[in-house]
């Protein structure tokens, strides 16, 4: 009987095993339709008690991308004293964003619930996982659209704030790069640079 299901796994898998953290980018726009596709994963996106929280701020001005780009160099400054001697060495040589280059940012914000929300009672985290997840969902979608994506988490929430205008209460948690990649990532670039290797898989059976 012929799977029907066989061309859209080996699809997923194809996207699965495609997608990178990209910090080099070409200037190329985003197409909207592209754009907007990558956008409609985060309606599809699971929730913690179908709460959907999270709010995307799109930003596509160079100002305002250099304003989040002054934020990454504040904090990139900071983390680079946590590291010494070889570490610190090729810490200085690493790209880790690609804020200027990439034509489109999109900060990702928590939503705090206005009221109990199911399934929370025991792990209230679970509302914060629910943006994760949902972000994991848009890296997959712009893949899948020939698009790179790269997390830049070395921003302070509060500078994204005032640089971008996003209400007192929602809360950042991800400032997303988004565009046409500059290069072809057959693994993780922190591994290709020599500062971390991807671990095997562990996994426990309980029969």
């Amino acid at each position: 009987m012929t799977d029907p299901w066989a061309a859209d796994r080996e699809a997923l898998w194809r996207v699965l095993h495609a997608r990178r953290d990209h910090r080099h980018f070409r200037p190329d726009p985003v197409a909207t339709e592209a754009l907007e596709r990558v956008l409609d994963a985060f309606r599809v996106a699971p929730s913690v008690g179908l709460s959907q929280p999270w709010h995307v701020t799109v930003v596509r001005s160079a100002g305002l991308r250099d304003a989040a780009y002054q934020s990454f160099a504040g904090v990139r400054t900071r983390e680079q004293e946590r590291f010494g001697g070889e570490r610190r060495a090729l810490y200085d040589t690493l790209k880790l964003e690609g804020i200027r280059e990439a034509p489109v940012g999109l900060v990702v914000s928590f939503v705090p619930p206005e009221a109990a929300t199911l399934g929370t009672t025991s792990l209230p985290a679970a509302l914060e996982y629910s943006v994760v997840s949902a972000i994991t969902l848009a890296w997959l979608a712009a893949t899948a659209e020939g698009l790179g994506m790269g997390w830049v988490s070395l921003v302070e929430p509060g500078d994204l704030h005032a640089a971008l205008d996003i209400p007192a209460h929602l809360r950042p948690l991800a400032y997303l790069c988004l565009g046409h990649p500059a290069l072809e990532l057959k693994e993780p670039l922190l591994q290709t640079v020599g500062w971390a290797s991807s671990r095997p898989l562990s996994v426990e059976w309980r029969d």
